[in-house]
């Protein structure tokens, strides 16, 4: 055995890692707990067993291992392979991430945004498979994005783009967690789904979602509302569709800006089916230019929560044959 690459899909509070063929037959997969609050080292201590497991699953010696990839949140820059500060791993400031994880397992190690790597993951081999150019969008606590344009991630110079999520929907709308107002993920993302919901409900809109959550409106979820939606509760469905028409103006500016030939949705959201892609689809096309609408499929990720962890591999690929 020989030309395997493997992908890190590191998060929050969870680590994957995969081991892959050149041509891409998934041999091993493992996930661990993250343990962020060990710091970094304590972190790549994880990453590092991760690795060691998912090779050893696969019957995969060291010496037949490419390269190593590695999604992570950011900021960050994928050609230093530095990550500068990302809220959800405490401790971690400037940390050279790519290099220390060489020097632990020997091996090439390439970094990437974590949002770039699920969308190369599903052009790689998920839903836009055979496709040249695809838009990505991860819905979670936050809306990321990614770009693929001619088999290339669209970084930008200064590897910021692509933060789709920040596209903006609405003049002076809420205030997005990276302090600007009225972003796509303000009202597009699970927490600006659930914002849409509290709004409703303290101005008095009748739902069982009070119930459900018993009285404590913190405690409501994304998840809450989508099974609420599905059980019949009106307000929630709307809850649902309204996120949809929100996803759907955002995308219909990816449709006219990029031209791409398909829209792939990520995460736990799109579990909603059709009762988000319905308004998605209608909203986009009513505020698309017709031809590229037509062009452009939306569909849900085809790799499931694989996305990230595929795609880091995927890149590592891409950035060991290119030579950086």
């Amino acid at each position: 055995m020989s030309e395997i690459i493997v992908g890190i899909d590191l998060g929050g509070t969870g680590v994957k890692t995969a081991a892959l063929t050149r041509d891409r037959e998934v041999l091993a997969k493992d996930s661990r707990p993250t343990h962020a609050e060990r710091g970094p080292d304590g972190v790549m201590d994880v990453m590092q067993s991760g690795v060691e497991e998912a090779l050893k699953r696969g019957g995969v010696a060291k010496t037949d291992v490419l390269a190593v990839g590695i999604g992570s949140p950011g900021p960050l820059n994928w050609q230093t392979g530095i990550v500068y500060e990302t809220p959800n791993l405490p401790g971690w400031k400037n940390e050279p991430l790519a290099e220390k994880m060489q020097s632990r397992l020997g091996l090439p190690c390439f970094l990437d945004n974590d949002a770039n790597v699920a969308c190369y993951g599903e052009y790689w081999l998920g839903a836009g498979r055979g496709t040249d150019c695809i838009a990505c969008l991860t819905l979670g606590t936050g809306v990321g994005g990614g770009v693929v344009v001619f088999g290339q991630l669209l970084r930008g110079i200064d590897g910021t783009a692509a933060e789709l999520g920040h596209i903006k929907v609405m003049r002076g709308g809420r205030r997005c967690g990276c302090g600007a107002t009225g972003c796509l993920e303000a009202y597009a993302s699970v927490t600006g789904m659930v914002k849409t919901a509290v709004e409703g409900i303290e101005a008095g809109r009748k739902t069982r979602l009070k119930e459900i959550c018993g009285d404590d409106l913190s405690r409501l979820t994304g998840k809450m509302i989508s099974q609420a939606a599905e059980q019949g509760d009106a307000f929630a469905l709307w809850v649902v569709q309204e996120t949809g028409t929100w996803l759907g103006i955002g995308i219909s500016s990816l449709i006219n800006a990029l031209n791409p030939e398909k829209v792939v949705l990520c995460g736990g959201m799109i579990a909603a089916g059709e009762m988000l892609f319905d308004p998605i689809r209608k909203t986009a096309k009513e505020l698309s230019f017709a031809v590229p609408f037509q062009r452009a499929e939306i569909v849900p990720a085809g790799l499931g929560d694989d996305s990230g962890v595929i795609g880091a591999a995927g890149c590592a690929l891409a950035r060991y044959d290119e030579g950086r």
